[in-house]
């Protein structure tokens, strides 16, 4: 035990010695080139007064205030288009027009239907002269005439109908004989040759093709002249006519009655009425921008027939306002509120300063695309903007401003392995200094910093990206 005991205690100073000069001879050279290369890898910044703003970055689209959808309320043929799709309109411009000649016609007749019913209405409710009495008469007599000729037209249509139709049951009578011949040709054909075909240009097909063909052609003229028919809405018109030329007669004879006077003020302002509607159709085959904007979509052209309820002949976008919507992801859209300020830039477009906007509408449903869950974000433009709807804004919303406070370069902050930060200091002579720092907000590649002894004017250490960090001027301590 006693030579144990002597034998370390010769040991344990040679192996001292031992660990002295492996610390001279290879761990000091090794940490002084360690130090010379990390006083080649890095660059200084002064520390600065500055102001810095905490933003949220995000991409968006360009929008307009709203989509107007222009349609026509009434039908008709397209007659002129003025603009294409891209063009910026006023309010008040003619995008396009219906040929209106049915629509004239239809005001015109509703202001002779007027005409008649104010006349009307005046014989209903005055005397009525011997000349006014004889009007009468003609008036009734034109329309008994009117009546006539238009049951006449009805009738020959009709007429025309029967000619054309009588011979169909005939036709169909005979094909159903040259049918049943035919049948007899096969099958006696079979019967008494095994090899037998049968052949359409034998005299049963070829009766039976006439047949057809006959058939044929009776049924078409038939159906031909049913086609043309019209209704008859101008003898019901005519009937109508007469009615009235009656009542106005019986009128002018016996005198109106209280129930005569209601009907012929009730007919008068039906015909008022009438006018007003024929005039709002033919204000509506002229299609003019409600608003200032720029048309996205132009689905019509000249020669088109259109219909009411068909799509919109145009799509107007209101650019009264402008927005850019963005998308911001679920960990950020808690620090975003209504009114704050925000500025963004277009893709395609080159500004000497970034556009400004404010945020006007947040919204609080979130969208799951791909697993990734999104808040649509509205912001009101508030700076003239080309108007290039569609496009791409690249944005930042400012979540917070901190004024005249310390920065530095995010880079020449540092932290050691317990989480502290600090910065070094350049000092004129001698080591660099160390400055325990608290950080704020970062801006781009400036951070808010504040610390004891930090002062503006001051020079930071910053390591490049191959500096390593537990070097001398690193974090490892």
């Amino acid at each position: 035990m006693k030579r144990r005991l002597r034998a370390l205690l010769i040991l344990l100073p040679v192996g001292f010695l031992a660990l002295c000069g492996v610390t001279i001879f290879v761990v000091l050279p090794q940490l002084s080139e360690a130090r010379a290369a990390d006083s080649r890898t890095v660059s200084t910044a002064p520390v600065e007064r500055r102001s810095l703003d905490d933003v949220l970055i995000a991409s968006g689209t360009l929008r307009p205030e709203r989509f107007v959808y222009l349609t026509f309320e009434v039908s008709g043929t397209v007659r002129e288009v003025n603009f294409r799709a891209g063009d910026t309109v006023r309010a008040g411009d003619v995008l396009a027009t219906l040929d209106t000649t049915q629509l004239e016609l239809q005001l015109e007749q509703a202001r002779q239907a007027l005409i008649i019913q104010e006349a009307n209405y005046a014989n209903v409710t005055k005397p009525a002269s011997e000349r006014e009495i004889a009007q009468a008469r003609a008036a009734l007599a034109q329309a008994e005439a009117n009546l006539a000729s238009a049951q006449a037209a009805f009738d020959n249509q009709q007429n025309i109908i029967t000619q054309s139709c009588a011979n169909v049951t005939t036709a169909e009578d005979s094909l159903k004989l040259a049918q049943e011949a035919y049948d007899r040709y096969v099958a006696e054909g079979y019967q008494f040759d095994v090899d037998f075909r049968p052949d359409m240009d034998s005299p049963a097909g070829k009766a039976l093709k006439q047949a057809r063909e006959q058939r044929d052609a009776v049924v078409a003229s038939c159906n031909a002249a049913r086609r043309a028919q019209s209704s008859d809405a101008a003898v019901r018109a005519a009937e109508a006519q007469v009615a009235q030329a009656k009542a106005a007669l019986d009128a002018r004879l016996e005198g109106a009655t209280k129930e005569q006077r209601d009907i012929a003020a009730a007919q008068l302002a039906q015909a008022k009425l009438n006018v007003a509607q024929a005039e709002r159709n033919l204000s509506k085959a002229t299609l003019i921008a409600p608003v200032d904007g720029i048309l996205s979509a132009v689905n019509v052209n000249v020669g088109q027939t259109v219909g009411v309820g068909g799509p919109p002949a145009f799509v107007l976008a209101d650019t009264s306002a402008l927005y850019v919507e963005i998308g911001v992801d679920e960990t950020d859209i808690a620090r975003v509120q209504v009114g704050q300020q925000a500025r963004f830039t277009l893709v395609g477009v080159d500004t000497e300063a970034p556009l400004k906007g404010v945020v006007e509408h947040k919204n609080t449903f979130g969208d799951a695309t791909q697993g990734v869950v999104t808040y649509g974000v509205r912001i009101k433009v508030t700076d003239p903007v080309p108007q290039l709807l569609g496009m791409t804004a690249d944005v930042e919303i400012v979540i917070a401003t901190r004024d005249n406070v310390l920065t530095v370069p995010t880079r020449a902050i540092r932290r050691d392995p317990n989480g502290r930060q600090y910065v070094l200091v350049q000092r004129t002579e001698g080591a660099p200094v160390e400055i325990e720092v608290r950080s704020g907000i970062s801006a781009g590649e400036l951070t808010e910093v504040s610390g004891e002894g930090l002062r503006e004017g001051q020079v930071v250490l910053i390591s490049t990206p191959t500096a390593r960090n537990n070097g001398f001027f690193g974090g490892g301590r």
